[in-house]
């Protein structure tokens, strides 16, 4: 540790993190992500809530009885939520002017944490609240009390108590703000009328609607679907991160429909010549997902094997198709994407995949408890570092307008495209083994 910097927690007692997340000395926003973030690794969010509430009227508890009415204490877990009377506050008259002072200022740094953890809470994590309704309910009627209740608040304490609720209202405001999830819902893995839309829609319309719905589908994971490798152990705590890794195997298939599509090698040809052309505008767009599904679509074995196809895609085409394909390479855990990633401004859309193999290398590396029964903080921060990068990509938005046309012809397309089966079948079925070569396959593609 360097000289002045906050000393960083290894291991700890469930109650020496609680209490060192209440702790106003320590101020720095990495513990309280970290914390806030991966809590459900050891812990639930009623112990949470009531040792914030707790923390708060002890702090109450200690300034003396000047005639103001007694706040209630804090909520028990068990989601009873009655009004208890809290412990009786010294009197006036038994304490001089310097303890009176110091209990209040020791209550006016207390309560401002609180608030501002509770503020956190809400901003980053407000599903937390949204999934369990007991919890979003606690919090509420403690609000309640502490507004209606407490006269010795500061003007500071109102106001962040008051910043509180808008921050309440503005994320109960945004649960329906997404205008992608209605045709989402509507459209996808719904039967419809397959159209073949590289030849039907400009290249980088395409690319900018496959950017914003990778994008709108990553918006829609929430944080602790990345805990625990939910998505493997337990998918229906993980339900969008699976959804999408379902999509991302589709729209593979979906371009690779697309070629298939063509009754003639020329016309295939210019299908792939398209597809590359899309992939890299969505590289451009530093859109990876839809650029890694595109690559995957195009380097299906089953067609690579359509040679006299590939015999008339452009050599140009051929090589960017190589460079793309070299960048999201899945050797050294996608080293040459993850680079890219980093070197690129956001917004961005990467590959979720990258991170979901770093995440079960930490899960499955190092345990949540060492030998003592402590809590593992350091695998903690691990974890939070990680999901953190993705929740950066996830904050920072495109400016790219929505056309639903193309949006729900992808969702239409992704899902009625052709099984992994159906697609070796139609590529023999196009180009049988040993087939002579077919009149015009030296036609040239534009």
């Amino acid at each position: 540790m360097n000289s002045g910097q906050t000393p960083k927690v290894r291991y700890a007692s469930l109650d020496k993190l609680l209490e060192r997340l209440m702790d106003a000395r320590f101020l720095g926003v990495e513990y309280l992500n970290t914390f806030l973030l991966t809590y459900r690794c050891f812990t639930d969010g009623h112990t949470v809530l009531g040792y914030i509430i707790n923390t708060y009227y002890d702090a109450l508890a200690k300034l003396p009885d000047n005639g103001v009415p007694e706040s209630p204490s804090y909520l028990p877990k068990n989601n009873n939520f009655e009004k208890h009377s809290p412990p009786p506050r010294p009197s006036i008259s038994s304490i001089n002017s310097d303890s009176v002072f110091m209990a209040a200022k020791y209550y006016s740094e207390v309560a401002m944490r609180v608030f501002n953890v509770i503020k956190s809470w809400i901003s980053k994590y407000f599903q937390d609240f949204v999934s369990d309704p007991s919890l979003y309910q606690r919090l509420m009627i403690f609000l309640d009390q502490v507004g209606a209740n407490d006269s010795n608040m500061t003007q500071c304490g109102r106001k962040a108590v008051n910043i509180i609720r808008r921050s309440l209202a503005l994320q109960e405001a945004s649960k329906a703000a997404y205008p992608l999830k209605e045709i989402y819902e509507t459209y996808f893995n719904k039967r419809g009328n397959y159209c073949c839309l590289s030849l039907t829609v400009d290249c980088d319309v395409l690319a900018r609607q496959m950017t914003i719905l990778e994008h709108w589908s990553l918006t829609e994971i929430q944080p602790n679907e990345f805990l625990d490798k939910s998505w493997v152990k337990d998918k229906e705590k993980a339900p969008n991160i699976c959804s999408l890794m379902q999509r991302c195997d589709k729209m593979s298939n979906m371009v690779a429909s697309e070629v298939l599509a063509g009754e003639t090698a020329s016309t295939r040809a210019k299908t792939i010549a398209r597809w590359v052309n899309i992939a890299a505008l969505c590289r451009k767009h530093n859109n990876f997902a839809s650029l890694l599904q595109i690559v995957a679509g195009l380097t299906f074995s089953a067609i690579q094997r359509l040679k006299y196809t590939w015999a008339i895609v452009p050599q140009e085409m051929k090589n960017s198709l190589n460079t793309l394909k070299d960048l999201v390479s899945v050797s050294n855990r996608f080293k040459n994407m993850k680079s890219e990633i980093k070197r690129c401004d956001p917004p961005c859309v990467p590959y979720i995949g990258v991170y979901l193999a770093d995440l079960i290398s930490i899960e499955e590396g190092v345990q949540n408890l060492n030998s003592n029964g402590l809590i593992n903080f350091a695998k903690m921060r691990m974890l939070a570092h990680t999901i953190l990068e993705i929740r950066l990509y996830q904050q920072t938005y495109y400016d790219i307008q929505v056309v639903p046309d193309v949006i729900k012809y992808i969702l239409v397309n992704c899902s009625n495209a052709l099984s992994e089966d159906k697609i070796f079948e139609r590529s023999y079925t196009l180009e049988p083994r040993n087939q002579r070569p077919p009149s015009g396959s030296n036609d040239s593609v534009v």
